[in-house]
């Protein structure tokens, strides 16, 4: 039992290790810059460890999804889910997602913001996982509004589906100022945003 529980514990690092090299990849050359190849050199495994841990390229690939939103979720999600109020969370998890770009904590940005234009256009498995996290990650900024709406921190009658629409796009827009260089529009997105929540609340 404790021999296959160690091997378990190195084949859990192994596809940490790989997955880490994954999503840097994928962050700044998309999911068809990853090859057992290209992985593997990057995270110093041999390519036949790649195929054992995960079997194809598309099962790498939406590992690698798994593992950056896990990411995103642990660093922005999480703590901004612990802010006392509703407004509070809603307003931790959006400038959250503005540092997490910021600070280049994935080389490319948004993970999943990338990989929405790089597969809007390609059905499969890939975009359903893409757009599953996508439908998400806007879920949670309209329920976070609702529950703020129904405690009085936003105003009475804020389209919340609009909200999250907006905020969604400046977010959209900043990921791609962030990778051009164009700190002034990030920063132009980043501020709209905190205005546009200002506005609901009625400040």
């Amino acid at each position: 039992m404790r021999t296959t529980d160690k091997r378990k514990e190195r084949g859990d690092r192994a596809r940490a290790n790989i997955l880490h090299h994954a999503i840097q990849i994928a962050s700044v050359e998309g999911l068809e810059g990853l090859t057992f190849g290209r992985v593997a050199a990057d995270a110093g495994v041999a390519k036949g460890n790649i195929q054992v841990l995960f079997g194809d390229r598309e099962a790498l690939q939406l590992a690698t999804i798994e593992s950056g939103v896990a990411l995103y979720a642990e660093t922005v999600v999480g703590p901004a889910m612990a802010e006392p109020t509703a407004v509070e969370r809603l307003i931790a998890l959006v400038e959250g997602w503005y540092t997490f770009v910021e600070q280049r904590t994935l080389p490319g940005g948004c993970l999943v913001h990338a990989l929405s234009s790089e597969y809007r256009t390609r059905p499969g498995e890939i975009r359903d996982r893409v757009e599953h996290h996508r439908i998400g990650a806007r879920q949670r900024i309209i329920d976070l509004s609702n529950e703020a709406v129904r405690a009085g921190e936003l105003q009475a009658g804020t389209d919340v589906e609009q909200l999250a629409f907006e905020l969604m796009s400046h977010q959209a827009s900043a990921n791609v100022a962030a990778l051009m260089g164009e700190t002034s529009q990030f920063e132009l997105a980043r501020r709209a945003s905190g205005q546009r929540i200002a506005a609901a609340r009625g400040a």
